[in-house]
């Protein structure tokens, strides 16, 4: 049961009981009739879909103009008295 432990997954099913329960509310309560809900859904599902592919689409762009960040190890590499690659910080007496 881990699997309902999870923050997306607790999200995702009480936005989904949250949603069913504003349609069933809103068919029942206000007399709005079920195509119109039908036609909200198409609507959101379609909304949604654009959405992914205009981030699909401007994510390569956007990445060309932020600030290229350097790799986690790059500047941590020193060499060793024996010529040989050593994996620590450089120290403040180090040239």
């Amino acid at each position: 049961m881990n699997f309902f432990r999870d923050p997306l997954v607790r999200r995702f099913i009480s936005a989904t009981i949250f949603a069913a329960a504003f349609i069933w509310v809103a068919v029942v309560y206000f007399d709005v009739e079920t195509d119109v809900m039908g036609v909200l859904f198409i609507y959101s599902v379609g909304l949604v879909l654009l959405m992914v592919l205009a981030a699909l689409v401007l994510f390569p762009f956007i990445g060309l103009f932020r600030k290229k960040r350097s790799s986690l190890l790059e500047g941590i590499k020193n060499i060793d008295k024996n010529g040989e690659e050593e994996n620590r910080p450089p120290r403040a007496g180090d040239e």
